[in-house]
């Protein structure tokens, strides 16, 4: 009998492949939140950091993973995506639930190492992303409102797993990381407005040919996370405002000086622009808090 491509792969290549299914970059970014939320709620052991790694990247990758698995067909009609590994028939469809169940058990047992509620809220994220956000795609705008709730809880967590209260802090990590959502989704879903096109995915706040309009909402997106600077005033010292309308600023230069460019590569320095911003505000709030 002739065997399939998945059937015929060794273990190595599999390995590689049911990695690539977690999708490491977006993973990593969202381990890299949780991470930074625990350091700023003051979490110094060790063990639990190890465990939030962990158990924070295997939920991510669980959540990625059954993305995968739910969106296979469309994946497959897409320029960008038609290579991964369940369109491409590399991996057979059983083998995405099989990798997703997998490491959400073993992220869900990892997490309540530190604290269940850090696995609660850990599994909230992964059923707003897997059952509300990948479905509603197709639907138009509300699935970045909620993708973006999904995408501002891994700092939520990891702070969780320091301080399992509601606090100022939490609030503001919450609200940094929501507001930087859009912008990031709205340059990415840009890039890729052909290919999202194609398989009904207009996420786009205006039509895919009007370049002006979306420059200016990713634009507002970026001012937003510098206004949010004055509501930190509230409750925190003024260095903290002033920290986060220093990055938010200069996130603001760098994307207008880029997105007036349009081209895909001009897109991608924005796109690292947004990522340097994340990384930088993390940071700086980790010192001064």
């Amino acid at each position: 009998m002739k065997m399939t491509t998945s059937q015929s792969l060794s273990l190595l290549p599999k390995i590689g492949l049911y990695f690539a299914l977690t999708k490491p970059r977006l993973s990593v970014v969202v381990v890299f939140s949780a991470l930074m939320g625990a350091l700023i709620a003051g979490v110094k052991d060790v063990q639990s950091l190890l465990w939030l790694i962990l158990g924070g990247y295997a939920i991510a990758g669980s959540a990625n993973a059954a993305n995968q698995y739910q969106e296979r067909h469309l994946d497959a009609l897409m320029e960008r995506t038609r290579h991964r590994p369940l369109p491409a028939g590399l991996l057979a469809p059983h083998e995405g639930i099989f990798v997703s169940l997998f490491l959400l058990v073993a992220g869900i047992t990892m997490l309540s190492l530190i604290h269940l509620q850090v696995a609660a809220i850990a599994v909230g994220a992964w059923f707003i992303y897997v059952f509300l956000y990948t479905p509603l795609k197709r639907t138009g705008q509300i699935a970045v409102a909620i993708g973006a709730i999904s995408g501002a809880l891994p700092p939520v967590i990891g702070y969780w797993a320091g301080t399992p209260t509601f606090t100022p802090t939490l609030l503001l990590l919450f609200l940094l990381q929501f507001l930087w959502q859009y912008p990031h989704f709205w340059v990415i879903a840009w890039m890729n407005r052909s290919d999202y096109s194609r398989v009904g995915f207009h996420l786009l706040p205006f039509p895919e040919h009007n370049w002006s309009h979306n420059r200016t909402a990713i634009l507002a997106g970026v001012i937003l996370l510098c206004a949010a600077s004055i509501l930190s005033l509230l409750w925190f010292p003024l260095s903290i405002t002033l920290w986060i309308g220093s990055v938010g600023t200069i996130l603001l230069i760098f994307s207008f000086y880029w997105l007036m460019r349009r081209s895909t590569p001009c897109l991608r320095c924005t796109l690292l622009g947004l990522t340097g911003y994340l990384t930088l505000l993390y940071l700086g709030l980790w010192i001064l808090l």
